[in-house]
């Protein structure tokens, strides 16, 4: 099985980057961070209202079904996703559960059907920045 928890995309969502003069202010991504949100929600996700990284731009706390998992938008010339699972004591085996599958599933099917997203690609953590392709579809075999 092959699990691509990077997504790479474009997004006509408006661009909440903030700088003066001096400074950044806030770096951009808070409204892609809450479209995903909303996303996940009306996936039957419990999801935190977007949390500011500074320059790793925003993030989210999800749990769906009984399993937190994490997401962080980021902006590096196109739009930048990753997902994981929180780690669980004494999982020794790293094991990827169903309920993250499920959900980087569903999800990528939301975001295809959404407009404001365009070119979603889905990548290995091996293969983000990289000249991979990426799939269509974060979840394989």
């Amino acid at each position: 099985m092959i699990i691509r928890q990077w997504a790479e995309f474009t997004s006509d969502l408006p661009d909440d980057f903030i700088e003066d003069e001096h400074d950044i202010i806030q770096y951009g991504g808070k409204s892609v961070a809450a479209a995903i949100g909303e996303h996940l929600r009306a996936l039957g996700c419990e999801v935190s209202e977007p949390i500011y990284a500074d320059e790793h731009g925003w993030e989210l706390d999800i749990v769906a079904g009984k399993r937190k998992l994490w997401c962080q938008v980021t902006q590096i010339e196109k739009w930048l996703i990753t997902f994981e699972q929180a780690p669980v004591l004494f999982d020794f085996f790293k094991k990827i559960r169903p309920e993250y599958l499920d959900m980087l599933s569903r999800l990528a099917d939301a975001l295809a059907a959404d407009p404001r997203f365009h070119d979603v690609r889905w990548f290995a953590p091996d293969e983000v920045h990289t000249e991979a392709p990426g799939a269509e579809r974060p979840v394989q075999g």
